[in-house]
């Protein structure tokens, strides 16, 4: 989903593109939301991206509801966020402008990095190549010891 801004750029949900975070520390998304006094304001859900300048605008902020019913989706800017920890980050809610100094994460996204896939010859055929089952996990049509409801054997007036 792409927001159109005032300057004819769009942003991009993290989550919805090919980027990731320059360094993946810097992925702000899972952790809670706090503003200086301590109160929990929600979690980040996502992060808005400016997939020209490879750099993230916004935090996406599920606030209020109960048990994911009834959120309100706030945009932080970036600018907003005072402090990183693990699990949680701090937001200075009125803060719209960078501070001197160094920032409290990286905003530099990256393209995500290519899986490495097998070059094809073509007119060539390939196999996937499976692991032999193990006794823990019998193949199609051996016998695991279960029966499938039908009586097989063993004591009493049915016993063979």
């Amino acid at each position: 989903m792409i927001q159109p801004t005032h300057a004819g750029i769009g942003l991009v949900r993290l989550s919805d593109s090919d980027f990731v975070p320059q360094n993946p520390e810097d992925d702000l998304r899972g952790k809670d939301v706090y503003d200086p006094e301590g109160q929990r304001i929600g979690g980040v859900k996502d992060l808005y991206i400016d997939h020209r300048e490879r750099e993230m605008r916004f935090l996406q902020v599920s606030a209020g509801g109960f048990l994911g019913m009834g959120d309100k989706p706030l945009l932080v800017p970036v600018e907003a966020v005072v402090k990183v920890a693990e699990d949680w980050l701090t937001i200075e809610p009125c803060r719209t402008h960078k501070v001197e100094g160094p920032a409290p994460f990286g905003t530099k996204v990256a393209p995500r990095p290519q899986t490495s896939r097998p070059t094809r010859t073509p007119g060539c055929l390939t196999a996937t190549l499976r692991a032999p089952p193990t006794p823990a996990t019998p193949c199609y049509g051996t016998s695991t010891g279960r029966t499938s409801g039908r009586h097989a054997g063993g004591y009493g007036p049915y016993g063979s």
